[in-house]
């Protein structure tokens, strides 16, 4: 099938460089990128003794070294003295030591309620708890949102907002979808949290989300009967506050570290100029006899980085190195709110100014719900948000070489589930870098501990970094580098 697949781009092929030559030297070295060999790799770093690579435990360590080892065999040599990586300084809290009364009516974390946000500074709140009826200033405040009707999502969505455009100090409301999301993700919401250590503590506002049973422990402390509340509805809440509350945040904190690995290939004539490709190598972790393996997410993205790195030092060896520098960088820290990619940006070893372009690989190997049965389908986004040029040799290289069905749907500045925001090449866009997003789709094993490696469409996935591969070898050697809408 490998075969077969270049033939036909050659057939088709369009002059996207001024030379036939040249074009011919891409494909060849897209074509070792083997998905036998992407297949080793991932069950290695997918196998339960990697333990699910979580940012700052044993598994991110173990995975880190292996990566940095296959890198260096490909003949890749340090940059500036780095070790190949990154450090990055974090801070993890534990989700758990935070007790809640209402006038003397204790409530527990998880059952009763969910506090947001996840991480949070440690403190005490001893103040009465207002009522709010939707009408009153409620900045400085502490209060109670009770919505009955829970089919009145826009009154909830209204809400929300001015909770979030308020200053207020506290506030309590009820959830009716709550104890359906504890049950169905109880070990994503008790899992510690993660935060840069370099990050400013922010004043922000505290929400407490409460349950069924959550909502009948405050009618115990406010003494309001259910079915006078049926009768008389929120009347009745007015009446009964305010009422004392007791919240207090003791949550440990430990200190640890994440990495990013650099496998830095120099350019030859514009090597100081630099294309950064990335995808990310952490995951869940473990969840007592649980693994979460992350095979896709993002284990075929991770391992594509490496095939497309020894495809460039193949090229580089062979006296066909890039014009432009390559920056293969596997980040962690991604799916603690993409840290480390963050970090990067923030910190960046090469300056932003100078970096061309970024192309992010996250879950390429797997089928979503619109694409069942379509093994050559593949979502790209955000390749036209700062460069029109970028999205043109986009289309254009895949149009040449790998004629895949390309899908934009999730594109759209309307797409509900936002995924341009939701990987590491959105720290990049920010910092006005172009960039292109290689993604599959999420599908039933999504963050489970089922996301495993027997479910991979290996030619899929080595198909789709092959496509990465050759749009960085004509974004490196193209005369003129990618520019911004703005430049044109």
């Amino acid at each position: 099938m490998k075969k077969a697949i270049f033939i036909a781009g050659l057939i088709g092929f369009c002059s996207l460089t001024n030379a036939q030559e040249f074009d011919s030297v891409a494909y060849r070295f897209a074509n070792d990128i083997d998905k036998a060999t992407i297949e080793k790799h991932l069950r290695v770093i997918a196998s339960d003794e990697y333990e699910g690579r979580e940012t700052g435990k044993e598994g991110q360590k173990k995975t880190m070294e292996y990566l940095i080892k296959e890198f260096k065999s490909y003949g890749i040599e340090d940059v500036k003295g780095m070790n190949f990586k990154q450090a990055f300084p974090l801070i993890e809290q534990e989700n758990s030591n935070v007790t809640l009364n209402i006038n003397g009516v204790e409530l527990i974390q998880f059952e009763d309620f969910l506090l947001r946000p996840f991480f949070v500074s440690n403190q005490n709140i001893r103040a009465e708890l207002n009522y709010y009826n939707g009408q009153e200033d409620i900045e400085g405040i502490d209060f109670f949102i009770w919505d009955n009707d829970d089919e009145s999502s826009e009154s909830l969505n209204k809400q929300a907002k001015k909770i979030k455009e308020s200053k207020a100090r506290l506030v309590l409301f009820y959830d009716s979808t709550l104890n359906e999301k504890l049950e169905k993700y109880e070990h994503y919401f008790k899992k510690s949290r993660t935060k840069l250590a370099t990050d400013e503590a922010k004043a922000q506002t505290l929400t407490i989300a409460l349950t069924e049973t959550g909502l009948s422990k405050l009618f115990n402390a406010a003494n309001i009967k259910p079915d006078k509340l049926e009768k008389k509805g929120a009347s009745l809440f007015e009446k009964a506050f305010p009422l004392q509350i007791d919240l207090n945040i003791d949550k440990p904190n430990n200190e640890i570290s994440g990495e990013n690995v650099l496998a830095f290939i120099p350019g030859k004539s514009k090597k100081d100029e630099i294309i950064v490709i990335t995808a990310h190598y952490d995951h869940l972790g473990t969840d007592g006899e649980l693994v979460f393996n992350g095979a896709d997410d993002d284990g075929t993205g991770t391992v594509s980085l490496l095939e497309i790195a020894q495809s460039f030092m193949l090229a580089a060896k062979e006296g066909y190195r890039p014009e432009r520098s390559i920056l293969i960088m596997p980040v962690s820290g991604e799916e603690k709110g993409l840290l480390g990619s963050r970090y990067y940006t923030e910190n960046p070893v090469f300056p932003l100014e100078n970096t061309v372009a970024n192309l992010n690989i996250d879950m390429i190997g797997r089928y979503d719900e619109h694409h069942t049965t379509d093994s050559n389908y593949v979502y790209l986004i955000g390749s036209d948000k700062l460069s029109t040029e970028l999205h043109n040799l986009s289309e254009e290289v895949n149009k040449t070489y790998s004629k895949f069905n390309i899908d934009y749907r999730f594109n759209d500045e309307n797409d509900p589930n936002r995924f341009y925001y939701r990987s590491d090449h959105y720290n990049f866009a920010k910092n006005n870098v172009p960039v292109i997003f290689y993604f599959s789709g999420v599908h039933e094993d999504y963050h489970k501990s089922t996301d495993t490696v027997e479910k991979i469409d290996f030619d899929k996935t080595s198909r789709i970094a092959r496509l990465v591969f050759l749009t960085a070898w004509e974004i490196a050697n193209r005369e003129e580098r990618i520019k911004l809408d703005e430049e044109l």
